[in-house]
């Protein structure tokens, strides 16, 4: 019997993020590993939100957790694995968390004052309790070991995966496409939460130099919403410049398929899945050479110095107008995205828990 807590999933849709990474790689796991008994859990202040996480496999069930009483809660579990930063005390049985990204430790300046005084405490001790702490990426095992000196020994890589089927582009004439190529024009593509360690101000500045070029931008409000629209108006690019805060799925294949290009100029990521699904997508990817991205990119992405607007102007003119990079890139985009696979990511994970449970059989 495995415990899980995938609290992190629970919420309305649209999802993205940790949310969606989650709901991904624990339907996978509960696919590839059928024979295992897996008790889903939430925290009781997620549980009452509604929306949970309710796949439909016969030997998952749903189940509260709340400290001090989980022995009670989850009894015969052998393993707990949160998907969050939270970590109970109880029950006493081996524990290991997903750390996503260290955002709020490296970079406190990106984040306000009450989020980094809830979370920064919260999180090491997770991390002091856990057993092993799994990340989506080398890059993030890396910060892990040097922020906290962990042992490798306590750390373990599980890449995240992407749906490349469900990202592919469409046809170039589905009336979805035809009509976001009529409404937007030539355009670059960009996706994420306004917020500062995204970049996007100055990739509204590299685009507003590139004349007869537009910046569709699909993604919540955050901290960073003035900064980026404010930079609109300053360069210029306002009246080629389009914000979307949500978009439904078909809507954004939509927006992948008509655009000449896709930009990730995030200064720093844990993983990238928007990178993940923009290559599944066959788009010619500008990325960031920063943190995570080039270890998912491989040689599917044009990396620059996204901290520079000339490398980012750079990069986005060659990727909408070499012919030659365009193909290379197109090509290359999902044949990485089908290496990226939610299976390959779950049963990584099936083998930490493996290891933290020892010879013995978790099936029960």
């Amino acid at each position: 019997m495995i415990a899980i807590d995938v609290s992190s999933a629970a919420g309305p849709p649209p999802q993205g993020g940790i949310a969606e990474m989650t709901r991904r790689q624990i339907e996978a796991l509960l696919r590839i590993d059928p024979g295992t008994r897996y008790w889903l859990c939430y925290r009781w202040s997620r549980y009452r939100k509604g929306h949970l996480l309710r796949p439909e496999a016969p030997r998952a069930s749903l189940r509260i957790l709340h400290d001090p009483w989980n022995a009670l809660l989850i009894p015969r579990a052998r393993l707990l694995h949160s998907t969050s930063h939270h970590l109970p005390r109880t029950p006493r049985i081996p524990k290991l968390v997903t750390i996503h990204d260290l955002n709020h430790v490296r970079h406190p300046e990106w984040s306000t004052p009450k989020h980094l005084e809830r979370n920064l405490e919260r999180l090491r001790t997770t991390i002091e309790r856990a057993d092993c702490v799994v990340t989506p990426s080398r890059f993030t095992a890396s910060e892990v070991m040097d922020a906290y000196g962990l042992p490798g020994a306590r750390v373990r890589v599980v890449p995240n995966g992407v749906d490349a089927a469900r990202f592919a582009a469409l046809a170039p004439d589905d009336p979805r496409v035809v009509r976001a190529r009529e409404r937007h024009g030539a355009f670059v593509l960009a996706v994420g939460l306004l917020v500062p360690r995204k970049n996007f101000a100055r990739l509204v500045e590299a685009v507003a130099r590139i004349e007869g070029l537009g910046l569709v931008l699909v993604g919540r409000r955050g901290i960073a919403s003035d900064e980026v629209h404010g930079a609109a108006r300053r360069s210029g690019l306002a009246p080629r410049f389009t914000h979307l805060e949500t978009v439904e799925h078909e809507e954004l294949r939509a927006l992948l398929t008509a655009a000449r290009a896709f930009a990730v100029p995030s200064l720093y990521e844990g993983f990238g899945l928007v990178l993940a699904e923009a290559l599944a997508a066959g788009l010619p990817v500008v990325s960031s050479d920063a943190a995570s991205l080039p270890e998912v990119a491989g040689d599917a992405a044009l990396l620059v110095d996204a901290t520079q607007v000339d490398a980012l102007e750079a990069g986005l003119r060659r990727a909408v107008s070499d012919e030659t990079l365009r193909e290379q890139l197109r090509q290359r985009g999902p044949q990485r995205a089908r290496e990226l696979t939610w299976e390959a990511s779950a049963r990584a994970l099936r083998d930490v828990y493996g290891e933290l449970l020892g010879a013995a059989d978790p099936r029960s």
